[in-house]
């Protein structure tokens, strides 16, 4: 069948970004064979203008909220995935971008990611890096998954708390690697970090507990949050606290467990080697 990249994006009253994005995807030296984008109830020309760039639109209600930072969006995305899947992707030769709908890529975007994906079949996940940011794994926005890596845990995203982070995890849990390129900038037409938004930090506290962070690794990440945004802090505190959490499988925690383990061994025995080579 030969190699093909598919995209999905999901998108929420995007008007006024997602042509931007979709030209720019569109113009890539190796241009997708697939873009979906999922409307999620856009009340504004979101899905004309999709549809006119030349992407297939899927029509989900108006629930009336924006789903982002929810595990709502991954059931959106899963709208997207599960649609590629009915024409036949999830392939030994098929890639999955999911993309963000004002996110911009470099027209050689696509085809560096592929072209390293496709000499290491053991990168499960590989993205670029948002200019101005250092992240050091692909975000959740412009990472280009292995499909049949993805179908062989069912080619969809958990609908819970932390679940960007669940298919790193997961990848890693199985033997795959994860790679961030941080020399392919890619551009938000919007500023990111984290705004000051209560629901979004109860989420993210809600996260740090269904992937099985320990106490001590929660402290310390809801404390670094702490310095900059006190409230953030606190009810990420009341997410990681929350009863109606449910939890990943027992084989990730324990695979995440191991990791916070070794870390902490590492920042306690040579704190200086440990931070250079986490942010190298």
């Amino acid at each position: 069948m030969g190699q093909r990249v598919a995209a999905v994006i999901p998108a929420r009253n995007e008007e006024n970004f997602i042509g931007t994005t979709l030209k720019a995807l569109f113009d890539q030296y190796t241009r997708p064979s697939k873009v979906v984008v999922v409307n999620d109830g856009s009340t504004d020309k979101t899905a004309e203008v999709a549809s006119a760039a030349g992407a297939e639109v899927i029509a989900m209600p108006d629930r009336g909220y924006n789903v982002l930072g929810t595990p709502v969006l991954a059931g959106v995305i899963n709208r997207g995935l599960a649609r590629l899947q009915e024409q036949g992707y999830g392939n030994d030769d098929d890639y999955v971008m999911i993309l963000g709908a004002d996110h911009v890529l470099p027209p050689n975007y696509v085809t560096t990611v592929l072209d390293l994906m496709t000499t290491d079949r053991n990168i499960a996940v590989c993205s670029g890096q948002i200019a101005g940011e250092r992240s050091v794994v692909p975000r959740g926005s412009g990472r280009m998954v292995r499909a049949d890596f993805w179908s062989g845990i069912g080619f969809r995203y958990p609908e819970n708390y932390g679940f960007e982070t669940y298919l790193l995890l997961k990848a890693q849990q199985l033997g795959y690697r994860v790679k961030v390129l941080n020399n392919l900038p890619t551009q938000t037409l919007r500023k990111t970090g984290r705004n000051y938004k209560k629901s979004v930090y109860v989420s993210y506290g809600k996260s740090l507990k269904a992937l099985g962070y320990s106490r001590l690794y929660s402290a310390a990440r809801i404390g670094l949050v702490s310095l900059r945004h006190p409230k953030g802090g606190f009810y990420m505190i009341r997410g990681y606290m929350s009863s109606d959490v449910e939890t990943y499988d027992p084989e990730l925690r324990s695979y995440l467990s191991s990791i916070q383990h070794k870390r902490i061994k590492r920042y306690v025995t040579n704190p200086i080697k440990a931070f250079v080579s986490e942010t190298a």
